[in-house]
This record gives C-alpha cells, structure tokens and sequence, in this order.
C-alpha cells in the first residue's frame, strides 16, 4: 500500500433535531495493485495513535470496523458535539493495509 489520505477530506453535512451533526469523509488510497476496500471505525478509543508516529500494530489491534467492505472511500456519520477519534483502513488488491487516524472536534449549535 502506497498511500492513505483523509485528514484534509471532510464536510459537514446538516445538523439535526437532536443536535447530532453529519459529516462526510473522502479516504483516498494510493496503491500500484488496486484499492480492494475501506473499512472504517467511527468510534475509535482516543489513545489510538495518530500520525506518523503511530504504531502499525497497535492500530490495527484497535480498530474495530463500523463499517466494513466499502468500495468507495466515501461514507457519512452522525456526531454528538464533542471529541472524536476516526479511523480508517484501506486494504490494495495484494492484501497489504494501511491506518489513519484523525481527531474530528465538533461544536454544538
């Protein structure tokens, strides 16, 4: 896997009645072979790791997927204001894998 960008790929729908705002990712992954799928965990514990530094393992070891096998790299969630941890895993035709990890703050009214 060549590369996996997220961070700069976000946009905020609408926000509901009960104050939970939506919010659209864009993950585009970069591999020689072909992206086979995204899979994406949207309730991510807030020490796994981000950036560069991060541990490959510890992060795969966290992720626990909300949604699984998307072709697209495009998906949508709803957020209580707050801090969140989203992660997501792009896997290439050749079976290798990539994580990243951003923190999305969201403001209430």
């Amino acid at each position: 896997m060549n590369q996996l960008i997220l961070g700069d790929n976000l946009e905020i729908l609408k926000t509901d009645a009960k104050g939970l705002r939506e919010i659209r990712f864009v993950a585009v992954g970069v591999s020689e072979a072909g992206v086979e799928f995204y899979a994406w965990d949207f309730k991510a514990p807030p020490s796994l790791p981000e950036g560069e530094e991060q541990s490959q393992k510890s992060s795969l070891m966290s992720f626990k997927p909300d949604v699984l096998l998307d072709k697209t790299g495009i998906q949508s969630w709803k957020f209580q204001p707050g801090q969140h941890t989203v992660a997501v895993k792009v896997v290439d035709d050749d079976g290798l894998e990539n994580v990243e990890v951003i923190r999305v703050n969201v403001n209430g009214w």
